[in-house]
């Protein structure tokens, strides 16, 4: 069996390669380096215009051209623009005999109209095999897939194909991720009495957690108007954030290399960004602990055997309770990594029997 792997919009949320750094090992581990091919994905937007983009008139379009047996796809990609993107590259090549697959399935920005749509184009060109990231997506759209699985998200397989090297100079350090909100104020509790929102314990300290007033009731919350006003605060003066916790020295990570708004993005010391994944995951591998607005940093800090903590309202931390996290937006949690070694086995042993006993 042949595969065509389609992935992308990593310089708009770097969060995408984690997982597709995942994929690609895994699939190459199961069908071998020769039959797993990569490809770009379909780009359709443009991010400083901050809204979606479909296809221009000029704009080539190969992925319904390739010669697999499979094009997979991985991620958040069953939204409300799916068909937009997909629905005409799935038929043309459903037409030459080409299936399809979504790995690390998960949903994005759905309404029940576009629920509705993605499940009656599901009855009319299922998936072969679908494998979610969380139960919630597995019970609804599994039934639609030959094979679905209730799988887990392909970040968690980084450590297998990213050795990280030590950070012995900067250590022992800690991240902050807050990309999309702003940086809450965080420092060891020393008993003096000063107010916070909120407080976690870590390795018997106390640590304590206030939002700037005026943000205090969206501060949680990751949304498109959220993302806009960190956006536009970032050409007003930042309050300088220490560049240290306790004992720990602060790392600050910025998930979206573009739009590049260096008022953004450096507006604290020690801050990262890069259009590739791997600095970021040398980063969070060598982490005591990671505390973020973004659900992937959290999981590959995890997957590393590390701490991590969510500070985000969002849908998409099923995928951190699948795995054992649950209680990460109340405080930091380390997994049971004997359980989640069982979970990516058992999710290797399944796509070796849909794949491998395909051509059987």
């Amino acid at each position: 069996m042949k595969v065509a792997y389609c992935t992308g919009f990593w310089c708009t949320n770097i969060g995408n390669g984690f997982f597709s750094l995942g994929v690609e090992h895994v699939l190459k581990k199961v069908l071998g380096e020769k039959n797993v091919t990569v490809v770009s994905d379909f780009q359709t937007y443009t991010t400083s215009y901050g809204k979606r983009l479909y296809v221009d008139q000029n704009q080539l379009e190969y992925i319904s051209a390739l010669d697999v047996d499979y094009v997979v796809m991985a991620g958040p990609v069953i939204s409300r623009y799916f068909l937009g993107l997909w629905k005409d590259i799935l038929l043309k090549l459903k037409e030459r005999g080409i299936g399809y697959i979504i790995l690390s399935a998960g949903t994005m920005k759905m309404n029940e109209t576009a629920r509705q749509e993605i499940k009656a184009f599901f009855k009319e060109c299922p998936p072969y095999a679908i494998s979610s990231r969380d139960e919630s997506v597995y019970r609804e759209f599994g039934a639609y897939a030959k094979y679905a699985y209730n799988g887990i998200c392909f970040s968690f397989f980084t450590p297998d194909c990213y050795s990280p090297a030590g950070m012995s100079g900067l250590s022992p350090y800690v991240v902050y991720n807050f990309d999309k909100i702003d940086e809450p104020e965080i420092w060891k509790d020393t008993g003096d009495g000063k107010a916070s929102a909120q407080q976690f314990e870590y390795e018997g300290n106390t640590y304590k957690i206030a939002y700037p007033k005026w943000l205090t009731a969206l501060s949680a919350k990751t949304d498109r108007f959220t993302d806009t006003l960190i956006y536009a605060m970032s050409i007003l003066p930042a309050k300088k954030r220490k560049s240290e916790v306790g004992s720990f020295h602060v790392i600050r990570t910025d998930h979206r290399f573009h739009p590049h708004f260096r008022g953004k993005i450096y507006r604290q010391q020690n801050s990262f960004v890069a259009d590739l994944p791997y600095g970021y995951l040398n980063l969070y591998a060598n982490a005591e602990f990671t505390l973020s607005d973004r659900v992937h940093a959290c999981a590959v800090t995890l997957a590393y055997g590390h701490s991590a903590m969510l500070f985000a309202k969002t849908d998409r931390h099923g995928l951190l309770g699948r795995v054992g996290a649950e209680g990460i937006t109340k405080r930091p949690v380390k997994l049971d990594i004997k359980r989640l070694e069982n979970e990516k086995k058992s999710q290797i042993d399944w796509l070796n029997k849909v794949l491998l006993g395909a051509n059987e």
